[in-house]
């Protein structure tokens, strides 16, 4: 009798042997990954919000104790959250920005400042201040319009490679007023270097009896700064309501660029404090008892 042997090999299926049981999670197992997604979406959901709630707690402070940087202002703390920074009472650097600042008669200014080593608490102190503000033409516009009084104003115009400011003035521009910006005591004033009507040199002071281009708190001004050509000058850029400018700013170079106007201004250190935002700059050492 024939032994039959069975051999594997091509062509030959195995027999299949005992498969190892799969292990499947639990109820337990299942419920606790989606908690934990949940639990970990909550905590990131609230830290986000407590993060805005602190910036707006940040920037709705800084509006009320310097109203003049607008309504589209806002604030960004760098260094570290500003939950982390709220809940200390200090922030090492606090980034403003507003398209609708007020600099003096000027409106719609655009302020870029920096504020270092904040300081909240019944008073809110700065270390320093650093702004780049640029005045576009139609803010300068604005300001001329509202010094002219009953003198028609036409199109205002930066001149970039002469430095200057050009204002058609009367009725089709038969006048040209030219100003000049300068830096008087820490403020952006103009300057009137030429006036002319009908291409004929004519004194600033002239226009006095036609409005307010001449009156002393007027951009022809004669309280101003002397022009380089000795005419009158303009008043200061913020010296028409005689406010400050805000957060101790002090204007160190002015520059004329297509677009208007820019100004670089610093400030030391100091304390906001009251609801107009007035400004207490620190004594300096050797006002220090």
């Amino acid at each position: 009798m024939r032994r039959r042997c069975f051999r594997s090999g091509p062509g030959r299926a195995r027999l299949p042997g005992p498969r190892s049981p799969r292990l499947r999670p639990g109820p337990r197992g299942r419920r606790a990954a989606p908690l934990a997604a949940a639990l970990a979406l909550l905590l990131v959901a609230g830290a986000g919000a407590g993060e805005f709630t602190a910036r707006q707690l940040i920037r709705s402070r800084i509006a009320r104790l310097a109203p003049a940087l607008g309504d589209s202002l806002t604030a960004r703390t760098a260094g570290g959250p500003a939950l982390w920074a709220l809940a200390h009472r200090r922030i090492p650097r606090l980034d403003l920005s507003t398209e609708d600042a007020r600099l003096g008669p000027l409106p719609q200014v655009t302020v870029r400042a920096r504020l270092d080593d904040v300081r909240l608490g019944a008073a809110t102190s700065v270390a320093g201040t650093h702004a780049e503000v640029t005045v576009p033409v139609r803010s300068l516009g604005a300001a001329v319009r509202a010094a002219a009084g009953s003198v028609p104003v036409g199109q205002v115009r930066s001149d970039p490679v002469a430095g200057t400011v050009e204002v058609a003035l009367g009725q089709g521009g038969l006048g040209r007023l030219t100003l000049r910006p300068v830096i008087a005591d820490g403020r952006v004033s103009l300057t009137v270097s030429s006036l002319t009507v009908l291409g004929r040199a004519v004194p600033p002071g002239s226009l006095g009896s036609a409005g307010g281009l001449g009156s002393a708190d007027g951009l022809a001004g004669a309280g101003g700064p002397a022009g380089a050509d000795g005419t009158g000058g303009a008043g200061g850029l913020g010296a028409a309501d005689g406010r400050p400018y805000p957060l101790g700013l002090r204007a160190g170079s002015v520059q004329v660029l297509p677009e208007g106007l820019r100004v670089v201004l610093d400030g030391g250190p100091g304390t906001l404090s009251g609801r107009d935002g007035g400004w207490t700059a620190a004594p300096g050492p050797a006002a220090a008892p």
